[in-house]
């Protein structure tokens, strides 16, 4: 079960990523008022996966690539989901290469955190995660 859920995972993520937001045509209302700016968009608009970012300035999203060396899920370290920091966790480094090319992903980088604006840290090893966490909680 665990093999199926991650590709379907995989799947939603991308699915969600590349929808289009824009309105059809036959659902736009001609009017001839100026169109009021709905409600404030992400900090960095450039950055190329919105869906990766934290929600707002006062948390932070965990993207985690492959198995970790103590095969314990990174979900249940309290260090870092006792910050309640929202992960996703992808199993293989190639989905992830796939999933996130501009992010130039390498075996070493097993970790990515961002904020709401990009990639905050890309720590190395689970230790400097912590350390990081710890020395910059979120608000």
């Amino acid at each position: 079960m665990k093999k199926i859920i991650w590709p379907i995972m995989a799947g939603l993520l991308l699915l969600t990523a590349c929808q289009d937001n824009e309105p059809k045509t036959s659902e736009v209302e001609q009017t001839s008022e100026k169109p009021v700016q709905s409600e404030e968009k992400k900090a960095d608009s450039t950055f190329p996966y919105p869906n990766l970012l934290a929600e707002d300035d006062n948390s932070y999203f965990l993207l985690v690539i492959g198995e970790q060396d103590d095969k314990a899920p990174i979900e249940d370290n309290q260090k870092v989901n006792g910050n309640g920091i929202e992960i996703l966790s992808l199993p293989t480094l190639d989905m992830a290469q796939k999933l996130y090319p501009e992010l130039h992903i390498d075996s070493k980088t097993p970790y990515f955190l961002f904020d709401n604006t990009g990639v905050v840290l890309e720590p190395k090893n689970i230790k400097e995660l912590t350390n990081f966490l710890q020395d910059n909680p979120p608000k």
